[in-house]
């Protein structure tokens, strides 16, 4: 039989003929989704404000150490490798102020963004045809989580991109094994030192030798998988059996619930990081959390591929308005759909399989353990943004078996194909209705940083509400009016010490006011923030019941919008 196969550069040819309109649509959609947010700095709140302190200690010469505390401790929670990304546009620019380094850091996380898409399109089109590639990519970059991710300091778009490279470069036939194998070492290192769920590139990269019975190869690959992580346990144990670690600049500096000050598996190792008096997790309790967030894992991977569950409520919502007996609907029938999403994305596991990306499968099987091992299931749509391109791969590779299954049997099947086409149409107006939501949301009402150099014009974050606002109404007062030496405790401390220049702490979480007061003091604690922020009620919990407690040392010198400033009186005891 004649070979009527194209040679290789015809191959090659005819491939980039196929996908060049796609690879154009994702370039435009990359940039339609960034256009609208390249001014100003990049987010800086949450942990964005600790990978910047740790960056400039970096670029400073000062170790990895977190500026914003007392003492300045050394840190172990966070692996060095975003810190350093932060450092070297910092030595770059010839300064470490964040109003002049966080928006170019926003540009750079634009241009990680479209080498992201790019780089998905090129994996997503070995499983399927240009088509059905771009969908795939669509898919990923239009939900919300992946666009929110993209404009915080935060490592999980650049783990994002390194994982994708590492399936790349795993399922590349061009690259001799002596090439290939130090670039998976690289890129699964590298991704390690962004998160430590860089773990589950390591992992699946020793697994991927041990399913295909490479045993040489296992022991190779397991013995470099370890030495990153060897490496950076070892600098975790140097600092926590130093004496500053020890002896720290006040109290409960490196208690469990510390959760920037601390190792992670510390931290994780009690029940509620948030509520520390609930103790610490034995190994029932730690497999019952396992087993209790199997479900809410379920949930996220369904949301990954399409978008949070409040979207769909919303749009169910105005639906039944205009449907009689709208009672009968209830709105916990939204979860359906995004249990039928999970259902379909792991139906495209085995395709993926047998088309040669069993990388994917293990990176996937690794990375949904680890996040159900953490006593935050609040958390697990940010824990699977990273590997949301891969998920949205699998339910591309699963809705077209169903419908080619569907085409074969004929007959009412039909109607089943029909279902199919509705649900991804669905799937993407419910993005396209969440991204336009969450872009009309934003605010541009954003404070200056300690240098006092004004941020850029329409200068937008996402979920910036009216309790931020108020915070940062109340920061700007300390700013104006403490002390430069004083000392602020805050649930955002970071952020605060990057605007006011003044040194801050969280509150001490602990249920005993007349305890926490006590803590307060040994820092001591000159300012105490009252805020309303959602995503952590620490202030509200613990630090009003001990300021409240003891009239006599404290009274309000802010308050407004909901958001208090507790003053102390005099020195601290």
């Amino acid at each position: 039989m004649t070979d009527v196969s194209p040679a290789p550069a015809q191959a090659d040819r005819w491939w980039w003929e196929q996908s060049r309109y796609c690879w154009a649509a994702i370039l435009v959609l990359s940039l339609l989704l960034w256009v609208p947010r390249l001014s100003g700095p990049i987010d800086l709140r949450w942990d964005g404000g600790v990978y910047y302190l740790l960056g400039t200690s970096l670029a400073s010469g000062e170790g990895y150490r977190i500026s914003s505390e007392p003492g300045s401790p050394e840190a172990i929670q966070y692996p060095p490798l975003l810190p350093l990304f932060v450092a070297l546009h910092e030595r770059v620019l010839g300064t470490t102020d964040p109003a002049v380094v966080a928006p170019w850091l926003r540009r750079s996380y634009a241009l990680i963004f479209v080498l992201f898409g790019l780089s998905l399109f090129a994996l997503a089109r070995r499983f399927s045809t240009p088509a059905l590639a771009f969908v795939a990519v669509a898919l990923c970059l239009c939900q919300l989580m992946t666009v929110f991710m993209s404009d915080l300091l935060f490592a999980e778009l650049p783990f994002a991109l390194l994982s994708v490279c590492f399936v790349l470069v795993a399922m590349s036939k061009r690259l001799t094994a002596w090439l290939r194998e130090p670039l998976l070492f690289a890129l699964a290192a590298s991704g390690f030192l962004l998160r430590t769920a860089g773990l589950a590139l390591l992992g699946a990269w020793v697994l991927d030798a041990v399913v295909r019975r490479h045993w040489r190869t296992v022991v190779v690959r397991a013995a470099l998988a370890l030495l990153p992580v060897v490496s950076w346990q070892a600098y975790v144990m140097k600092v926590r059996s130093s004496y500053d670690y020890t002896h720290p600049a006040y109290e409960y500096q490196r208690a469990p619930y510390q959760y920037y000050n601390v190792s992670y598996a510390e931290n994780v190792a009690l029940v509620d990081p948030f509520r520390p008096e609930l103790g610490h997790a034995g190994i029932g309790t730690i497999a019952t959390r396992f087993a209790s967030n199997v479900f809410p894992m379920l949930h996220a991977i369904g949301e990954a591929a399409s978008t949070k569950e409040d979207f769909w409520a919303q749009i169910l919502n105005r639906a039944r308005r205009h449907l009689p007996l709208d009672n009968l609907i209830p709105l916990k029938l939204v979860v359906v759909p995004i249990l039928i999403v999970c259902a379909i994305t792991f139906l495209g596991l085995a395709p993926l399989m047998r088309a040669g990306g069993g990388m994917i499968v293990l990176i996937l099987l690794l990375s949904f353990s680890l996040a159900a091992t953490t006593p935050w299931p609040e958390q697990f749509s940010r824990y699977l943004m990273p590997v949301a391109p891969f998920i949205c791969i699998c339910a591309i590779a699963g809705w077209r078996q169903l419908y080619a299954m569907f085409s074969r049997q004929g007959g009412a099947f039909q109607f089943g194909r029909v279902v199919l086409c509705a649900l991804l149409a669905g799937v993407f107006l419910l993005q396209l209705y969440a991204l336009l939501k969450a872009f009309r949301l934003r605010t541009d009402d954003l404070p200056e940083f300690d240098s006092g150099v004004p941020n850029a014009r329409n200068a937008r974050l996402f979920y910036h509400d009216k309790t931020w606002t108020s915070w940062e109404k109340a920061v700007s007062w300390i700013r104006v009016h403490a002390p430069s030496d004083a000392i602020v405790a805050t649930s955002a401390p970071h952020y605060l010490y990057l605007l006011t220049g003044r040194r801050a702490v969280l509150p001490p979480m602990e249920r005993d006011a007349q305890r926490a007061e006590h803590l307060l003091a040994t820092v001591p604690v000159k300012y105490v923030v009252i805020d309303q922020l959602e995503f952590l009620d620490v202030t509200r919990r613990y630090a009003r019941p001990a300021v409240e407690i003891d009239p006599a040392n404290w009274r309000v010198v802010y308050s407004a919008e909901g958001t208090s400033i507790y003053e102390r009186n005099g020195a601290a005891k």
